[in-house]
């Protein structure tokens, strides 16, 4: 990124990634003021979750760090033009509150205006598909319309994922998901097979671990550049030092998934568990024998990883 020094501040619009990303270039391009404007709330206790700056929070923090001055809850009701150059940008003061249906919607205070110059306005406020060549398939919609293993609605033996698919995609893992399903779409489609709804796993809290059998451990954190040796070629974040990371794999908590323990086994009253010698489906060594099963929960409670779950027969 070279140098820019007709331009002395700017404003970017949003709050993802790339809004930020695009906040600590113009820094590293020598920028003086850079603002990021956005409707969403910095991430942090008090913010919904449905309300918190899409961007990564570190990202967020390191853009603070480096002097990029973020103006959260703030919406642009115009910009400021003299001529033919923008001089800067009206905010307003906006938040998410529920409507009578109940449902969160961006609200606009009335009386919380504010002006705030800048030689250049920047929006990063997301992206759709363009439509050159694809109206038929958009249907008048930004993003394309897929099932969950990809399939374009209404186009049997058509696939699409990533970006174009809009939703909470965005990053690359998901996009690698999206191919990988369709992959699997496709083959079973030239086979002519059916497949099945792909099974979404479920997160767990820790509500439903048992955490009295994990030992705390600080976080090992990467080393990171002070602010002032932070350039455009320059890696930020450090990797772990081989130990560092062998300790963080320990403090994993393999959430939902069986430790093989042998908590349930050793401690049923009733001698309900078996243990097997192989590996099921389930990933475990462990049978429930529900002919001996009392269903007093002992073996869920003492579950360390939540793999165990009781729930009421129907």
């Amino acid at each position: 990124v070279g140098n820019v020094p007709h331009m002395k501040s700017a404003a970017v619009i949003g709050g993802g990634n790339t809004a930020v990303d695009v906040c600590r270039i113009l820094k590293r391009a020598g920028v003086r003021e850079v603002h990021l404007v956005t409707h969403n709330g910095r991430p942090g206790p008090g913010v919904l979750p449905g309300d918190a700056m899409r961007a990564i929070p570190r990202e967020i923090d390191q853009a603070i760090e480096e002097g990029v001055q973020l103006h959260d809850h703030r919406g642009v009701r115009r910009l400021i033009v003299r001529g033919e150059k923008v001089s800067g940008i009206e905010m307003t003061r906006m938040k998410k509150l529920r409507n009578d249906q109940g449902r969160l919607q961006r609200v606009a205070f009335e009386g919380t205006e504010s002006i705030l110059h800048v030689d250049q306005v920047i929006p990063a406020i997301g992206q759709v598909v363009n439509p050159a060549g694809l109206e038929s398939l958009l249907n008048g919609r930004s993003y394309i319309d897929v099932d969950n293993w990809g399939q374009i609605a209404g186009y049997p033996g058509l696939f699409a994922g990533g970006d174009a698919c809009g939703g909470d995609r965005g990053t690359v893992t998901a996009a690698v998901g999206d191919g990988r399903r369709s992959a699997q779409a496709i083959a079973a489609w030239l086979k002519k097979q059916t497949l099945e709804e792909p099974v979404v796993e479920q997160s767990i809290g820790f509500d439903k671990l048992n955490l009295a059998y994990f030992e705390t451990a600080p976080r090992r954190e990467p080393a990171v550049l002070p602010v002032e040796q932070r350039t455009c070629e320059e890696e930020i974040e450090g990797a772990l030092p081989t130990g560092d990371a062998a300790a963080e794999a320990r403090r994993c908590l393999s959430c939902g998934s069986c430790l093989s323990c042998d908590n349930c086994w050793t401690l049923c009253p009733d001698s309900a568990v078996l243990k097997t010698p192989e590996r099921l489906a389930d990933d475990s060594h462990y049978v429930f024998d529900y002919d001996y099963c009392k269903g007093c929960g002992l073996c869920a409670t003492e579950c360390p990883s939540g793999f165990i779950v009781m729930e009421e027969e129907h």
